[in-house]
């Protein structure tokens, strides 16, 4: 087994889930585009009870991020904790910014460095739109950020 960053179609997956986890069929694809999670519990606007954000100061008002998993009301359809808001997750693609426009149907890897990597999943100072999961942002691997953070993806062989 081996343990890497996600690329960002599978950080973006375990985020909102597949076809099946969101009640549509993989065939079905425009119902499972339209079905796709706009936040990784669902439709529901983000506060407090569902990720650490910036509502009423930064980490929901404690300034700080907070222990994993304490958003139980904000897991992924595959229960994943804290997709949106308390740190970004590093992933291993470098950021190109026409990702959607550009990217292949299946698991596409941007390997094009431009000198950014990208950040998904918004962070303790995050609002509304940043917390969504199809926001991206982008840092300098050789930089020092106090918002991001790593998420291992375990690969099979």
């Amino acid at each position: 087994t081996k343990y890497d960053l996600p690329t960002e179609a599978q950080w973006e997956m375990a985020a909102r889930g597949d076809c099946e986890k969101n009640g549509k069929a993989a065939s079905d694809d425009a119902g499972c585009k339209a079905a796709m999670r706009t936040y990784p519990w669902g439709e529901q606007p983000p506060d407090c009870k569902l990720a650490v954000m910036f509502d009423g100061g930064f980490g929901c008002g404690a300034l700080t991020t907070a222990a994993v998993g304490t958003k139980a009301a904000g897991v992924s359809p595959y229960g994943l904790h804290d997709m949106a808001g308390n740190v970004f997750d590093w992933t291993r693609d470098w950021f190109n910014e026409s990702y959607y426009g550009i990217s292949p149907g299946s698991d596409p890897t941007n390997q094009v460095s431009d000198g950014y990597r990208t950040f998904r999943g918004g962070q303790f100072g995050s609002s509304g739109p940043t917390l969504r999961t199809s926001y991206r942002d982008f840092g300098a691997p050789n930089g020092v950020f106090t918002n991001a953070g790593v998420r291992c993806a375990r690969f099979y062989p």
